[in-house]
C-alpha cells in the first residue's frame, strides 16, 4: 500500500457516501478560541482513519481527514525509543472511525451563568484509548472524549438515601495558572446483588468477517459467557447474531440454564458482510416478546461497529426501534477490537439508544463490566439525567467544562421532559470538572449551584435535586482529597492525547508528578497503577507538533481570553 493521504470507503464507497449524509451536522455557535478556525469547521465531521478513498470523493463526502499510515504487527519484541516513536505513527489496520466534537470555550459568568449536559457513564474512550497505547501507537486525538476518561475510574463518593448524593470540592489548578479546578461528584444508591431485579437481556453478537480480526469474536464470548455466569435463576436471556442477516441463535431461556446459553455462544462463527440495523431489529423483536415492566429489559450488542449493509448510520438504525425504546428497553454497546472498528456508531447507539457505551480489550476489562459492576450495567435507577450549573458571578469570573462536549444541552432543556439525556445504573457515579477562575470577592456567598434533573426507569416526569456550592470547599492543592487529584490526572492526559489548546502548556510528566502525590496505598490500586503507564507510554510515542505554535507561541498565552485565530 502506498503511504499516503486519502480517505476510505467503509468497505464501500457508496456506503461511505450513505452512512456521512445521514449523520447530523448541527453547528454550534460557541466554540473554544484554543482552536483554529479549520477546526470549528470541522466540528461535529466524521473522521476515518488509515483510509483509501480518492482526494475528490473525500472532498465531495465532507469527511475530515487524519492521516494514518497502515501496517500489520503480530509480535511485540522489545522497541527501542526510536522504534517506539515510528511505531506510534503507524496505528495496526487502524480503520477506526470517529466523530470530532471540538473543545468546550472558556466562558466568562457575566455572559453566561448557566452550563447544563447530559449525564455521561461510558468508559469507550478510555479504555480504547489505553488498547493503542498497550499496543504502542498513539490513539487518534478526535476519539478521545474526557469525560469517558475521568468516568473510566472509580472514586470513592459517599452515598445517601435520594437517588443522587452531590459531592464538591475546589482546589488550584496546576496546569493552568490563576485557575482553580471545581470537581463534582454524583453517585447514585449501590444496590446489593439480592437487590438486582430480575433481568430479560437479549445478547446481540456480531459475527461479520470483520470479527475475525483482532481476536474480536473470542472478546465477544467471554463477554457474553461472563455476563451469563452472573446472572441468576430470574433472569432470562435470548441470543441473535448477525452478518448480512440475522437468527435467533437462541430464543428466552431461563438463566439457570447456563450450559446451554454457553453451547450457544459458542457455535458463533465469522464471516459475510455487517447489517447492524438487521440484527438490532430483530433483537428489539426479541426484547418485546421478553419484555415485563418494572424489570431489567435490556438489549447488548456486542461489535466492532463496522456496519456496511443496510442503515450504517445511529440515527437510521435508531428510527428502526424508536417506539422499543420508549417502551422501557435499555441498550448498551460493547466494542471490541482496535482495527476496523467505529466508535461513532456504537457510542452514538448507547447514546441515542437508553444506555451505555462499553469498551473491553482483555479479561481485566470483562471482568470490571460483567462481574464488579454487574448491577451498573443491568439496573437502570434514573433515565434522561441531566445536570446544571449556575456560576455566582460574584465569585467565579470565568469557567470551562472539561468534556462533554457531545452531551451539550440548551439551557431551557434542562426542563424539558421530552429531551433525552444520560441512563443511570445503580451504583454508578459520574464526575464533573470545571476549571474555574475565582474573584477577589470575600463575602461568603456560594460558588455556585448544581441541579440535577431525571425521571424514574419507568416515568416521564422530570424529578429535581439540587444544592448549593458553598465557599468553604475551596481546599490547598496540599489537602485536595485523592479522588480529586486523579480525576484531575485523568482529565489532563486526556487533554495531551487530544493536543487540546491548554495542554501546552504542561508535560506528560507534570501528570505523573500530580499522581506522585497521592497517598501510596492510592498509588497502588490497580487503576492509577494502569493510568501512570499509559501516561508513561504515551510520552514515548508523542512526538507530535504542536498544532499552534507558529501563530500563537506559549509565552503570549492569556490565561483568561484565549486570541481567536485566523
Amino acid at each position: 500500500m502506498r503511504h499516503h493521504q486519502s480517505v476510505l470507503p467503509i468497505l464501500a464507497a457508496g456506503m461511505l457516501l450513505l452512512f456521512l449524509a445521514s449523520c447530523s451536522n448541527q453547528h454550534s455557535n460557541e466554540y473554544d478560541a484554543a482552536t483554529s478556525s479549520n477546526e470549528n469547521e470541522e466540528v461535529e465531521r466524521i473522521v476515518v482513519t488509515g483510509s483509501r478513498m480518492s482526494l475528490a470523493d473525500q472532498k465531495a463526502a465532507g469527511v475530515a481527514l487524519k492521516r494514518k499510515q497502515t501496517k500489520q504487527r503480530n509480535e511485540k519484541p522489545a522497541l527501542s525509543q526510536a522504534e517506539l516513536i515510528k511505531l506510534a505513527q503507524v496505528p495496526e489496520s487502524s480503520y477506526q472511525i470517529f466523530k470530532r466534537y471540538g473543545v468546550n470555550p472558556t466562558i466568562s459568568s457575566q455572559d453566561q451563568a448557566l452550563s447544563t449536559f447530559s449525564m455521561d457513564v461510558d468508559n469507550g474512550s478510555y479504555k480504547l484509548a489505553a488498547n493503542m497505547l498497550n499496543n504502542n501507537r498513539l490513539p487518534a486525538q478526535e476519539g478521545i472524549r474526557i469525560e469517558e476518561f475521568v468516568n473510566a475510574m472509580n472514586y470513592d463518593y459517599q452515598h445517601s438515601q435520594d437517588v443522587f448524593s452531590l459531592s464538591a470540592e475546589v482546589f488550584p489548578s496546576p496546569f493552568r495558572h490563576g485557575y482553580h479546578v471545581l470537581h463534582l461528584g454524583v453517585q447514585t444508591q449501590r444496590l446489593a446483588e439480592y437487590e438486582r431485579k430480575a433481568s430479560n437481556i437479549v445478547l446481540v453478537a456480531d459475527i461479520s468477517g470483520s470479527m475475525a480480526s483482532d481476536s474480536k469474536l473470542e472478546l465477544l464470548k467471554q463477554s457474553l459467557k461472563t455476563l451469563v455466569s452472573q446472572l441468576g435463576p430470574n433472569d432470562r436471556v435470548a441470543l441473535v447474531s448477525y452478518n448480512e442477516i440475522a437468527q435467533v441463535v437462541l430464543p428466552s431461556t431461563s438463566a439457570s440454564y447456563k450450559r446451554a446459553i454457553n453451547k450457544a455462544i459458542d457455535t458463533l462463527s465469522s464471516g459475510g458482510s455487517t447489517n447492524v440495523e438487521a440484527g438490532l431489529s430483530l433483537a428489539y423483536q426479541q426484547a418485546t416478546e421478553m419484555f415485563v415492566p418494572g424489570l431489567n429489559n435490556r438489549v447488548i450488542l456486542t461489535s466492532d461497529g463496522m456496519a456496511n449493509t443496510g442503515a450504517t448510520s445511529p440515527t437510521a438504525i435508531l428510527q428502526q426501534i424508536e417506539t422499543h425504546k420508549e417502551e422501557g428497553v435499555f441498550l448498551t454497546t460493547i466494542g471490541v477490537g482496535h482495527s476496523m472498528f467505529n466508535d461513532y456508531l456504537l457510542e452514538q447507539l448507547a447514546n441515542q439508544g437508553n444506555g451505555h457505551y462499553l469498551y473491553v480489550a482483555n479479561q481485566g476489562d470483562i471482568q470490571a463490566s460483567f462481574v464488579d459492576g454487574i448491577s451498573r450495567q443491568l439496573q437502570t435507577v434514573a433515565k434522561d439525567a441531566r445536570v446544571q450549573v449556575t456560576f455566582n458571578p460574584d465569585q467565579v469570573s470565568h469557567y470551562r467544562l472539561l468534556g462533554y462536549e457531545n452531551r451539550q444541552l440548551n439551557n431551557v432543556d434542562f426542563t424539558n421532559a421530552a429531551k433525552d439525556a444520560g441512563e443511570i445504573g445503580a451504583g454508578h457515579s459520574v464526575t464533573v470538572l470545571y476549571e474555574v477562575k475565582l474573584t477577589s470577592e470575600t463575602n461568603n456567598s456560594d460558588l455556585a449551584n448544581v441541579s440535577i434533573a431525571y425521571k424514574k426507569p419507568l416515568g416521564q416526569q422530570l424529578h429535581y435535586i439540587s444544592k448549593e456550592i458553598p465557599k468553604s470547599v475551596v481546599r490547598a492543592i496540599e489537602t485536595t482529597s485523592s479522588d480529586s487529584k486523579l480525576s484531575l490526572a485523568t482529565a489532563a492526559f486526556a487533554e495531551k492525547l487530544r493536543q487540546s489548546y491548554w495542554s501546552r502548556i504542561y508535560p506528560y510528566q507534570a501528570i505523573t508528578d500530580l499522581l506522585e502525590t497521592l497517598p501510596v496505598r492510592y498509588q497502588q490500586t490497580q487503576q492509577v497503577i494502569e493510568l501512570a503507564s499509559l501516561i508513561k507510554r504515551a510520552n514515548q510515542l508523542d512526538h507530535r507538533a504542536d498544532p499552534y505554535i507558529d501563530d500563537h507561541p506559549i509565552n503570549t498565552l492569556n490565561f483568561d481570553r484565549v486570541p481567536l485565530l485566523d
